[in-house]
This record gives C-alpha cells, sequence and structure tokens, in this order.
C-alpha cells in the first residue's frame, strides 16, 4: 500500500504563490478529496505529486519513497484530468489499452487479459458501442469517459482524479460516483480527488482538504467540516443551500438573548444561549444559521421566537422547496417539503423559529470560529 505524504508543499510562479506551505497525507485506502473553488491551487497540487511540475519548496513521498526527484514515469501515478488529453491518432479502444501497453507494462499480462480489461473498463463507463471510433466522433461527456477509463485501467501506486467527470450527465455523474468509490476500495489504492463540488466531496470523500488561495483551510470528514468549520470560509464549502452569514449583535432581555440587526431582533436558542455564556461572547459576532436549524409555518405564530417573514425567492428541488425569506435587513434560506395542497409565491407571509442544536459563531474580523 502506497500512502501519499506531502510536507510544507510550496509552488510559485514568478511572484505568485499557487500552492502555500501545504501538507497532507492519505490512510491506507481512504478517498482524499481537494476541496475548492477555481485558482485554490487543486490541479497544481496534482502536477507537482505527478511530477509535471517541479516543486519550488517541500517534499512529496508516496509509501516510503521520496519522489521529488523522480520523473513522472517513475511515480507510478496514474491522472485523470478534465480536460481529458486523449491521443487523437488513436480509437477509444486503444486510449483505454495505452497504458497496458507502456514498456513499464507490457510483459505483465497477455493480450487476451489486456482486451478483457479494456472491454470490461468500457462496459462499465457504458463506451464499449464506442471501442472503434477516434476522439474526434465524441461528445466531450464521451471523451471524458474514455480519458477516466484509461486511468482506472492499471494499478498505479496513487489515483489523482482531477474533476473527471465534471462533464457527465446528471445520472451518469451520481453512477460513476458510487463505481469510482467502489472501484477504489475493491483496489485498496489511495485516490485523491479535486473538485469545486461540494456535494461530491462530501457524497463520495472519507476525508475532505478545503483549499482556498494555495492553503489548506481545515482537513477532515465531511461531518467534522459541517458541524466543527474552523472559519466561515469552511462553513460555507460545506453544506448545500449554504451557509447564511448574519453579522450582529448580541442583545440580552432579561433572561433571553437576541440576535440583534438594525430593527430585527430575532430569539437565540437556548442551546447556542449556553455556548455564548460559557464562552463569554460578546458584542458583534458573526451568526451562521443552517436551513435545518429553521423551523417553518405557513400559519401565523403569535408566540414568542417566530419571526415573521416574506417570501423573497423559491427554488423547488424534487420533494423540496427552498425559500429565501427576508425580515427588514435579515435574509434567511430555509427548506420545506413540497406540498401540492400548499401554494407557496413570492410575496407570501411566513413564520420562522431559530431552533439550532449546533452553535456557528464567528469573529467579525477574522472569521475564525469563536468555538473552542
Amino acid at each position: 500500500m502506497a500512502e501519499v505524504r506531502i510536507s510544507n508543499l510550496t509552488k510559485t510562479f514568478g511572484g505568485i504563490t499557487a500552492v502555500d506551505n501545504v501538507s497532507f497525507e492519505t490512510r491506507e485506502g481512504e478517498f482524499f478529496f481537494l476541496l475548492g473553488p477555481s485558482g485554490a491551487g487543486k490541479s497544481t497540487i496534482f502536477n507537482l505529486i505527478a511530477g509535471i511540475t517541479p516543486i519550488t519548496e517541500g517534499d512529496i513521498f508516496i509509501g516510503n519513497k521520496k519522489v521529488n526527484n523522480l520523473k513522472p514515469g517513475e511515480r507510478n501515478v496514474a491522472v485523470a484530468f478534465e480536460s481529458y488529453a486523449l491521443y487523437p491518432n488513436r480509437t477509444v479502444y486503444q486510449n483505454i489499452r495505452f497504458p497496458l501497453d507502456a514498456p513499464v507494462r507490457k510483459k505483465d499480462l497477455s493480450d487476451s487479459e489486456k482486451d478483457k480489461m479494456v472491454r470490461d473498463m468500457a462496459k462499465l463507463l457504458q463506451i464499449d458501442p464506442l471501442l472503434d471510433r477516434y476522439p474526434k466522433e465524441l461528445s466531450g461527456g464521451q471523451r471524458q469517459r474514455v480519458s477516466l477509463g484509461r486511468t482506472l485501467i492499471r494499478r498505479p501506486n496513487v489515483y489523482l482524479l482531477d474533476e473527471p467527470i465534471a462533464h457527465l450527465d446528471a445520472k451518469l455523474r451520481h453512477q460513476m460516483r458510487r463505481e469510482l468509490k467502489r472501484l477504489q476500495q475493491e483496489q485498496g489504492v489511495p485516490a485523491i480527488f479535486a473538485t469545486p463540488d461540494q456535494s461530491e466531496a462530501v457524497a463520495m470523500a472519507d476525508r475532505i482538504a478545503v483549499l482556498d488561495k494555495g492553503r489548506i483551510q481545515q482537513i477532515g470528514t465531511p461531518k467534522e467540516l459541517y458541524f466543527n468549520p474552523i472559519n466561515t470560509f469552511v462553513a460555507s464549502s460545506i453544506g448545500e443551500p449554504k451557509i447564511t452569514f448574519i453579522e450582529a449583535e448580541i442583545e440580552r432581555k432579561g433572561n433571553s438573548l437576541y440576535l440583534q440587526k438594525g430593527n430585527v431582533n430575532f430569539k437565540i436558542p437556548p442551546k447556542i444561549c449556553k455556548v455564548i455564556e460559557e464562552n463569554k461572547i460578546s458584542n458583534k459576532v458573526i451568526f451562521g444559521i443552517r436551513y435545518s436549524d429553521l423551523e417553518i409555518s405557513f400559519e401565523k405564530k403569535q408566540e414568542e421566537g417566530y419571526l415573521e417573514c416574506i417570501v423573497d425567492f423559491y427554488q423547488i428541488n424534487g420533494e423540496k422547496v427552498v425559500i429565501t425569506a427576508v425580515h427588514d435587513e435579515l435574509k434567511l434560506v430555509v427548506v420545506h417539503e413540497l406540498d401540492r395542497d400548499k401554494m407557496i409565491e413570492t410575496g407570501n407571509q411566513i413564520w420562522l423559529k431559530w431552533e439550532s442544536q449546533n452553535p456557528y459563531l464567528f469573529d467579525c474580523e477574522s472569521g475564525e470560529n469563536l468555538i473552542p
């Protein structure tokens, strides 16, 4: 088993630092994700691991071997890029089979074994009817599947998968998430997957490294990142719909605490009040409210704790409807079961109650989580 260990990895291009002192290591057989927006440094890290781009500072270990000075072909790394990189003069069959015919592996398998592996992989990727075609005769999604098949057909020390299913249609993308996870678990080969799609990362990852501007913000399981984000960037990177941030004062009225913003007073749930008191948090903070923290009512509520809001926007998503509601300066996102007998329209009144069981409190200056 060849785990990957990255130590203080840095890459600069002129005066630009694309990867800034990055360190992480994969565990045995895990699916490790690099999650971040475009420009976060994901592809550059892959190029450094694969040996395509030289390192400025730091070390890369595959297994127990330091590979800084090894050529790409000596690292036994399989890479699938979003950009396909297919051989235009080779058929789909020949493109997928190409890694098996490389000089270092040419004699490892018989022709019949290679043929079976290619056809099995093509069937898995649903491109078996296309084996005689050339890349120019394929759609973007078909090309991406060929590129993915060429990567998965060999057994390397590590898989580097750079948005390898980004151009597939939704149904096939969902299926390929499951198949990629299954293949990786069966082979036991470490896989590092780069994506800007948090839903993909949460669905597939054992652990996730959240990247921003070339630096790792936090590493953890999807659950750890969701419930215990180190800062607002991580909190906004995990969860759909995204968390709502509200910069507001903490105001006390009797035995209760309120989120106070402009003319809005929103009662803070008891569990969060307890955390505020225990950690002596005061003055202005950034509150994070997830859609699951809000209870919704379409009937007028007179009891304390409910905030009257107006539906500003709504979007039907399968069996759910995602509602953006406003009250003066406050904007909140809530999700509700779709009900054919209850029509939701822009301008409707709804009543929301904050029932959070998990505190999200961040510093206004740094965005850092205030909860130890």
